[in-house]
């Protein structure tokens, strides 16, 4: 297979924790009365609407587990031994964090999420171990 077809999904998952990081910064600007504030995050907490925190949160989150993904994927790419089944486990694993994305940032349904971050780290291990089984 192409290595590309591997690589595309982190791209994507990057473009997305690029949208997310606009989506905090928006709000943060539009609800922050001092930039200065910015220099702690815990002194403007309270002034800032639930969903721009909880997007900021969202953005902490996507260099978390998917360190692991990034990690995962590009060495399966440059071992370049890999079938279809990898590449859309591994675009499987970019709509989970999306997913996870709109549910933290929408709803954050607690349950829902600890079961899309516990669906991620099996997809991540399921392609690690793959390639050592």
């Amino acid at each position: 297979m192409n290595q590309l077809e591997l690589i595309t999904p982190i791209l994507t998952l990057i473009i997305w924790t690029f949208l997310i990081f606009l989506m905090m910064a928006f709000g943060r600007v539009r609800f922050m009365s001092n930039p200065q504030d910015a220099a702690h995050s815990k002194d403007y907490k309270d002034q800032l609407p639930a969903w721009v925190n909880r997007t900021a949160d969202n953005y902490n989150h996507l260099f978390e587990q998917p360190v692991a993904f990034y990690a995962v994927t590009l060495s399966i790419a440059l071992i370049n031994d890999f079938d279809n089944l990898i590449v859309q486990l591994a675009w499987a694993y970019v709509l989970i964090r999306i997913i996870h994305s709109f549910v933290q940032i929408m709803v954050n349904i607690i349950v829902l999420r600890f079961l899309l971050f516990a669906l991620g780290w099996i997809t991540i291990a399921y392609m690690a171990l793959s390639q050592i089984f």
